[in-house]
């Protein structure tokens, strides 16, 4: 039985499955953005301009989503040459929603999606986060043991949960199968509690929840939940 399930895990993998997208990733703006509109200067050129201050205004509110305000006195202007210089990197699309032209000035009204775990992982390797990841992740690796997975398509959504949050820790891996027990092993990037807070809210995977049954030092372990059908 045991056999089966791991080849049909296989296959699953083999087949390349579309797995779910964490909305959680992502940030939406809605921003009002102003530039001056020189004489004879074309209404484009301050589009263009004003899409930039909005990518770069976006990127920037979302930094401090991550690090707060006060957080960046003495790391501003690391982060503004690397990350809000670069702010396209960070935004996976934009749309506008309207504008507006006056004497001396171009509004934009503009709508701007921000990557967040791309953009929290860049912090981390720009070393502006401060003490606590660098703190969880000095601690070494942790054990993620998960019960009751019997779900292809659960332990899939899984790893790619991981995949999907690289600010949350590195070298996640599948280390052992025995009788429906899962163990994973991982270097954490947060502490171990607001790692498991996060697969509980993020991860509802197939037709099951996780729940946390024990967690220590430096183990976590899961029960993996199917919901019952109507």
């Amino acid at each position: 039985m045991e056999r089966g399930f791991i080849l049909l895990l296989g296959l699953f993998f083999l087949a390349g499955l579309t797995h779910p997208v964490f909305a959680s990733r992502f940030s939406l703006f809605a921003l009002d953005i102003q530039v001056p509109l020189q004489e004879g200067q074309s209404v484009g050129e301050a589009r263009k301009k004003a899409i930039s201050k909005g990518l770069r205004q976006a990127v920037e509110e979302a930094t401090y989503k991550i690090i707060p305000q006060q957080g960046l006195d003495t790391t501003y202007q690391k982060i503004k040459t690397s990350i809000i210089d670069q702010a396209g990197r960070f935004v996976t699309q934009y749309k506008i929603l309207g504008e507006k032209q006056f004497p001396g000035t171009f509004n934009l009204s503009l709508q701007v999606t921000v990557d967040l775990v791309f953009l929290r992982k860049a912090l981390l390797d720009l070393g502006v986060l401060g003490a606590q990841e660098k703190k969880a992740a000095s601690k070494g690796p942790i054990t993620l043991e998960i019960r009751n997975l019997t779900d292809g398509k659960a332990l899939i959504g899984i790893m790619d949960f991981f995949k999907q949050r690289p600010d949350l820790a590195e070298g996640f891996e599948l280390v052992s199968v025995r009788h429906g027990v899962f163990t994973f092993s991982f270097l954490p990037l947060q502490p171990l509690k607001g790692i498991a807070s996060q697969i509980l809210y993020h991860a509802q995977i197939s037709q099951g929840t996780f729940k946390v049954i024990k967690q220590e030092k430096d183990r976590l372990i899961l029960l993996y939940q199917l919901e019952k059908q109507s």
